[in-house]
C-alpha cells in the first residue's frame, strides 16, 4: 500500500544513506524532458510529458534512495506537470468557434486557418489530457482487499490502497481544461487544488478521497459535473462556483468545514444524502433548475440562507443536529421540507413560498422561527411536531395553513399573531393552531428528559447521542403523535391554568 502521508526523511530499511550513482543520470533526464515539453510540436510535448512521468515512478520507486529524497524529486516534477496543465493556450479562448463545423461563407484562406487552428486545439488536449490521465492512474485508489470497488457510495478510506502519486501535492489552480477532466475514484492525500478553473467539457470526481483541504472555488463548469460518493476529510471549498449544467454531489461525506455558498446553479443540483459533519455555509446561491437536498444530514451548523430557488426544491427526510439558518430565501415553485428533524433552532424568517409549502411530519425540537414569511399558495403542516416556541409573529398565508394533528408545546413562548397584510388567519384553538393539540404536561415531562440524555440544548458532539436522538425521535413520531383523550383532557387544563 503506497502512503498516503509521506514518511520521515531516513534511508528504507536495509538500504544505505548514500546518493544514488544514477542522480545525475536522472538530473540529465529531467532537463532533457523540460527541452521537450517546450517543443512547438505537439507530439514531441507528450513524450516529454511521458519521460517526465517515468522519472516520477523512478524517483518512488528507488529502494536505495531515501523516500523523503525521492518524494521531493517527484515533487518537483509534478508541480512542473501541472504547471504546463496551467499554462494558457490562446486557442482554448475559440472552444465553441473550433469545436464546431466550419462556418459558412469563408474565403479559402480563412477556411485553411480553421482547419488550422481546430487541428492545433485538438493536438494540444490530446497532450494535456494524455497528462491527466497519467496523474490519475497513480492517483486512483484500490480496495485494500483487492475486487471491484463498491459504486454509488463513498469509499472508506481506511480500506483503500492509495496510488503511488497520491501522497504529493497537485495545483490546477486557474486551469482551463478544454477537454474532458475525469478523476474518478481519486485520492488525493496532500488535498488539491482546482481554485479558479474552466471545464469546457464534463468534469469527473467521483468516489474521490481527499486527505487535505480539496479547493475548487471560483470555477465555472460549462458542462455536467460529477463530483458524487466523495469523501472530504479536511475543509472542502466549493464557493463562488458556476454550475452551467447539471451538477451531482450526491452522497457525499464532508468531515469538516463546507464552503458551498455564492453558488450559480443553471441545471439541476444534486446534492442530496450527503452528511456533513462540519459547519456548512451554502448561503447566497441561485438555483436556477432544481435542488435536491433530500436525506441530508447536518451535524454543525448549517447555514442555507439568503438563497433563490426557481424551480422545486427537495429537503425532505434530512436531519439537522445543530442550528439550522434558512431564513430570507426565496422558494418560487414546490418545496418539499416534510419528515425533516431540527435539533437546534431552526430560523426561516423572511422566507418566500411563492408555491406549495410541504412541511408535513416535520419536528422541531428547538424554536421554529417562520416570522414575516409569505406563504402564497397552499401550507402544509400537518402532524408536525413543534416541541420548542414557534414563531409565527408577522407571517402571512394566502390560503389557511393546515396543523392537522400537529403537536405544539403549549408552555413554550409561542407567537401566532400574524400580519395584518395576511390573506388568510391563523385559526386558533385553544392557545394554538386549530387541529393541532398540546403535549400533555407528561409528555412534556418526558421531553425534557429525553432532550437532556439526547444532548440537546448544549454545544455536544451529536455524534456521541445517535441511540438517545433516535429513540426520542421514535418516541415522538409513533407516541406523542397519537392524540388520546387523555392528551385532549389535560392540555385543556394547561389552557386553564394559563388563562
Amino acid at each position: 500500500m503506497h502512503p498516503v502521508t509521506p514518511s520521515p526523511s531516513n534511508p528504507r530499511p536495509g538500504t544505505t544513506a548514500h546518493p544514488s550513482a544514477s542522480h545525475q543520470q536522472r538530473h540529465d533526464r529531467y532537463t532533457a524532458a523540460l527541452a521537450l515539453l517546450g517543443s512547438p510540436e505537439a507530439i514531441i510535448r507528450l513524450g516529454g510529458a511521458l519521460a517526465l512521468v517515468e522519472l516520477a515512478d523512478d524517483w518512488l520507486t528507488d529502494e536505495t534512495d531515501p523516500q523523503e529524497h525521492g518524494r521531493r524529486k517527484a515533487q518537483t516534477i509534478i508541480t512542473t506537470l501541472c504547471a504546463y496543465i496551467c499554462s494558457p493556450f490562446q486557442l482554448a479562448h475559440d472552444y465553441e468557434r473550433l469545436m464546431g463545423d466550419r462556418p459558412q461563407g469563408l474565403t479559402p484562406q480563412q477556411a485553411r486557418r480553421f482547419r488550422t487552428e481546430k487541428t492545433e486545439l485538438a493536438a494540444e488536449a490530446q497532450v494535456r489530457g494524455r497528462i491527466l490521465t497519467e496523474i490519475h492512474d497513480r492517483v486512483r485508489w484500490e480496495p485494500s482487499g483487492g475486487g471491484q470497488p463498491a459504486t454509488n457510495t463513498a469509499p472508506d478510506p481506511d480500506k483503500v490502497t492509495a496510488g503511488l502519486w497520491s501522497h504529493l501535492r497537485f495545483d490546477f489552480s486557474g486551469a482551463v481544461f478544454f477537454y474532458p477532466v475525469d478523476f474518478t475514484q481519486s485520492y488525493w492525500g496532500a488535498g488539491a487544488n482546482f481554485r479558479g478553473c474552466t471545464y469546457r467539457d464534463q468534469a469527473r470526481f467521483t468516489r474521490s478521497i481527499y486527505g487535505a483541504d480539496a479547493l475548487f472555488d471560483r470555477s465555472v463548469y460549462h458542462g455536467e459535473a460529477f463530483l458524487s460518493d466523495s469523501v472530504y476529510r479536511a475543509g472542502a471549498g466549493l464557493s463562488e462556483c458556476v454550475w452551467g449544467a447539471d451538477a451531482r454531489l450526491v452522497g457525499c461525506v464532508y468531515e469538516g468545514n463546507v464552503n458551498l455558498s455564492a453558488c450559480t446553479w443553471e441545471g439541476a443540483a444534486y446534492l442530496s444524502d450527503c452528511t456533513y459533519y462540519g459547519y456548512t455555509y451554502l448561503a447566497d446561491s441561485v438555483y436556477r433548475g432544481d435542488a435536491d437536498f433530500w436525506q441530508s444530514t447536518f451535524y454543525g451548523t448549517a447555514n442555507l440562507e439568503h438563497c433563490t430557488y426557481y424551480r422545486g426544491a427537495r429537503f425532505e427526510d434530512s436531519i439537522y443536529h445543530s442550528a439550522a439558518y434558512l431564513g430570507d430565501s426565496v422558494f418560487r415553485r414546490t418545496t418539499n421540507l416534510a419528515f425533516t428533524v431540527y435539533w437546534g433552532a431552526a430560523h426561516f424568517g423572511g422566507c418566500v413560498f411563492a408555491g406549495q409549502a410541504w412541511l408535513d411530519n416535520c419536528v422541531w425540537f428547538g424554536g421554529a422561527d417562520f416570522s414575516g414569511v409569505k406563504f402564497k399558495k397552499k401550507t402544509d403542516f400537518e402532524e408536525a411536531h413543534l416541541l420548542g416556541a414557534a414563531d409565527f409573529s408577522g407571517a402571512s398565508f394566502a390560503r389557511v395553513p393546515a396543523f392537522t394533528n400537529g403537536v405544539f408545546n403549549a408552555a413554550a413562548e409561542n407567537l401566532f399573531e400574524v400580519s395584518a397584510k395576511s390573506k388568510q388567519p391563523l385559526p386558533l384553538a385553544g392557545g394554538i393552531p386549530q387541529g393541532a393539540r398540546a403535549l400533555t404536561a407528561t409528555e412534556r415531562q418526558v421531553l425534557a428528559e429525553r432532550l437532556q440524555a439526547a444532548g440537546a440544548g448544549r454545544e455536544t458532539n451529536a455524534r456521541e447521542f445517535e441511540q438517545p436522538r433516535s429513540e426520542l425521535i421514535r418516541w415522538v413520531r409513533y407516541e406523542v403523535a397519537s392524540t388520546p383523550d387523555e392528551a385532549e383532557a389535560d392540555s385543556a387544563g394547561v389552557f386553564t391554568e394559563a388563562a
